[in-house]
């Protein structure tokens, strides 16, 4: 049962047939409720639930990279934000498929930061000494002098962000921190961030170190 708020032609809360009416951030909202299938899922269905659940899985110990990373990918005054536009990316863009036709994000594909700049041309990345090594063409950068923003990331376990540790035309870095000293496969990803105007690169895979 439903109760009018104002009349025949007001708000109501509660349900009729398949639609509820209800209050959010003090607006009157209706929605139908979902329609509950009986029969089994279909293969497609299913595989498209393991993709979502690859998707959300890997983004889920980056949530703050890549809020930083995709915060200008997000269209202003859109619901969506950058965790949904990151996941509708990756949905897209970063699944790959094993023997068995079971979906699964390929490192390689991913996308952490996203933008306009032209995005670093890497030399060599490598772990040495518990320190990551990171050497780029700085004659590609164009003259300019960004930040060089690197994520390091233990898939599905954890994840660092560095910001700004070096300069774009100086052309190398050393990142010392903790995560190097483990005996973990580290994925590396390495983009150029403008502070002053806010602007990225789409960022490059330096590999698995």
């Amino acid at each position: 049962m439903a109760i009018l708020k104002a009349g025949i032609n007001g708000p109501f809360s509660g349900k009729v047939g398949n639609v509820v009416g209800y209050q959010l951030n003090g607006q009157s909202v209706i929605r139908s409720l979902p329609f509950v299938i009986k029969r089994a899922p279909s293969k497609l269905t299913i595989i498209n639930r393991m993709r979502m659940k690859v998707v959300s899985q890997f983004l889920t110990y980056v949530k703050k990279p890549i809020a930083f990373g995709y915060k200008n990918i997000a269209p202003k005054g859109s619901r969506v934000g950058a965790f949904q536009s990151a996941q509708s990316y990756l949905f897209n863009n970063a699944i790959d498929y094993d023997a068995d036709n079971m979906p699964y994000i390929n490192p390689e594909k991913v996308l952490v930061f996203r933008g306009d700049m032209t995005p670093p041309l890497l030399i060599k990345v490598e772990r040495k000494d518990n320190k990551l090594h990171v050497e780029w063409n700085k004659d590609a950068c164009k003259g300019y002098s960004v930040a060089v923003v690197v994520l390091a990331y233990v898939i599905e376990k954890y994840a660092a962000l560095n910001e700004g540790a070096a300069i774009s035309n100086e052309g190398k870095m050393v990142w010392e921190h903790q995560l190097f000293n483990s005996d973990e496969q580290v994925h590396i990803y390495v983009g150029f961030y403008d502070m002053l105007n806010d602007e990225f690169s789409d960022s490059v895979y330096g590999g698995c170190v």
